[in-house]
C-alpha cells in the first residue's frame, strides 16, 4: 500500500474503497514495523513545529490501541459512519495526542473519541471550546467523603468533622476513626448483634471501611452499605446500595455474602466490585481476584478473574472479559470511559460533582477518555466538547447539554 495514503486518511481524503485498504492494511500483523515507522515520522513532524519535543511514545500501546478499536465488525463501523461526520485533521491539530496514531484511531471509530489526560492544549483550543458559566462559580470537585454512619440507636455521626479516635461503643466493638480517616470496627462478639449504616451522598469522594473481620470495603458517591459490627454464626452478610469494592477476610468456614435487594455475590475471600445504581439499566458484579458466584432467585453463575456477571430483572449474563481498569477508576481516582455514551458518563459526573443534567439535544456519540477526578467541572467537560460535537452549560447546580 502506498503509505501517502494514511497522510490522506486521517484528513478524511480517502474514498470509501482506500478507507476499507487502509484499515486492512493496518489489522494486518505483518505491517507492524511499517506502521511503526509511519507513527515516528508522523510524530517527528508533528513536534518538529514546537520548540520542546516530546519523547517517542509507546509505539506497542498504539498499535493495540489501533488494533482494538479496528477490529469492530464493518457493519458497525458502516453504521457509526452513517451517524457520525469523521473529525478532519485540521479540526484537531490543536489538541496533543500521546501519538499521531491517535488520530486514525479516532477517525476509524467515527463515533468515538480519545483524549489522554497528559495531552495540552493551546490558547485557540480553550477559547474557543470555553464552557459557559452562567450565575455561578464553577464546580470544584468533592474535597471530603461527607459520609454518615447511623448507629444501632439511630444516632448519625458525620465523620467529616469527628475526631480520630473511638467513635462509639456497640456491644464490645469498638468503633474508631483512624488517622487516614478510614473507620475499623475491632473487638469480640457479643451474643446480640448490632447494625450499622455507612452512607456517601451525592458529591463524595470515595471511603474506606474496615468490617470487624478484616474485610475492606471502599463506598462510591451515593452509595451505602449496611453490615453487623461483629460477625457471628454460619456466614457474614452486607447490604448495599449503589457502588462498592470488596476486599473479603478469608474465612472458608464463614462464607461472606453482598446483598441488593434478590441478588447476592457469595464468596469465602476475594476482590470484587458490586454495581447497584438503580439509575443505571443492569446490577453488574466485576471480578478481579480469586471466584465469587453471583445469584438472582433460581438463577445463578459463577465469575473468574476478569469476568462480569451482569443482572437484569430477570436473567444474568456472562461478560468473560471485562476492562477492569475501567471498573475500578472511580476507586484510583479517575474517569474512564471506554467507548461510553453520554448519558452514562454524566449519570456519573451527576454522583461526582453533585449536579443535575439536562439534555436539551441527543448526543449520539461514544466517547474514550482518560481523566484525573481531582478536575474541575469545567475542565472534565472542556474535554469532551473538544470533539465540536456537544457543548455544554454550567447554570448554578445544572449541567445544560447541547449540540
Amino acid at each position: 500500500m502506498d503509505i501517502s495514503i494514511l497522510y490522506r486518511f486521517i484528513n478524511d481524503e480517502c474514498s470509501d474503497l482506500e478507507k476499507k485498504e487502509v484499515e486492512a492494511w493496518l489489522k494486518n500483523p505483518e505491517n507492524d514495523l511499517l506502521i511503526k515507522e509511519w507513527m515516528s515520522e508522523y510524530w517527528d513532524k508533528d513536534n518538529s513545529f514546537e520548540s520542546n519535543k516530546s519523547n517517542e511514545p509507546d509505539l506497542n500501546r498504539i498499535r493495540s490501541i489501533i488494533q482494538e478499536r479496528i477490529s469492530l465488525d464493518n457493519e458497525s463501523n458502516s453504521i457509526l459512519r452513517k451517524k457520525a461526520k469523521l473529525i478532519s485533521i485540521s479540526k484537531i491539530t490543536n489538541i496533543r495526542f500521546t501519538a499521531a496514531a491517535a488520530i486514525i484511531f479516532i477517525i476509524i471509530s467515527s463515533a468515538s473519541f480519545w483524549f489522554f489526560e497528559k495531552g495540552h492544549y493551546n490558547n485557540s483550543t480553550t477559547n474557543n471550546n470555553k464552557i459557559l458559566l452562567n450565575n455561578a462559580k464553577d464546580i470544584a470537585p468533592p474535597t471530603g467523603n461527607n459520609a454518615i454512619l447511623t448507629l444501632a440507636n439511630g444516632e448519625k455521626l458525620n465523620l467529616d468533622s469527628t475526631k480520630d479516635g473511638i467513635l462509639a461503643n456497640q456491644g464490645n466493638i469498638n468503633v474508631r476513626k483512624n488517622a487516614n480517616g478510614e473507620i475499623v470496627y475491632t473487638g469480640k462478639a457479643a451474643d446480640a448483634i448490632s447494625y450499622n449504616t455507612l452512607s456517601l451522598p451525592k458529591g463524595s469522594k470515595p471511603f474506606r471501611l474496615v468490617l470487624a473481620d478484616g474485610t475492606f470495603v471502599w463506598l462510591n458517591a451515593a452509595s451505602s452499605v449496611t453490615f453487623p459490627t461483629a460477625f457471628k454464626g454460619h456466614e457474614r452478610r452486607v447490604n448495599i446500595t449503589g457502588e462498592a469494592y470488596f476486599e473479603v477476610a478469608k474465612n472458608a468456614e464463614m462464607p461472606f455474602y453482598v446483598v441488593h435487594d434478590d441478588a447476592q455475590v457469595r464468596v469465602l475471600g476475594t476482590h470484587f466490585d458490586v454495581n447497584t445504581y438503580s439509575d443505571e439499566k443492569d446490577l453488574k458484579v466485576t471480578l478481579l481476584e480469586g471466584s465469587v458466584n453471583v445469584s438472582k432467585g433460581a438463577l445463578s453463575i459463577k465469575l473468574l478473574p476478569g469476568q462480569q456477571a451482569q443482572l437484569t430483572t430477570d436473567n444474568i449474563s456472562l461478560l468473560p472479559s471485562i476492562d477492569v481498569e475501567e471498573v475500578m477508576a472511580w476507586k484510583n481516582g479517575k474517569f474512564y470511559f471506554k467507548g461510553t455514551d453520554l448519558k452514562t458518563i454524566m449519570r456519573q459526573i451527576e454522583k461526582y460533582y453533585n449536579v443535575e443534567v439536562v439534555f436539551k439535544d441527543d448526543v449520539n456519540y461514544q466517547f474514550y477518555a482518560k481523566i484525573d477526578r481531582q478536575k474541575n467541572l469545567s475542565e472534565f467537560l472542556k474535554k469532551l466538547e473538544m470533539t465540536n460535537l456537544v457543548h455544554f452549560t454550567i447554570e448554578n447546580n445544572h449541567v445544560i447539554v447541547t449540540k
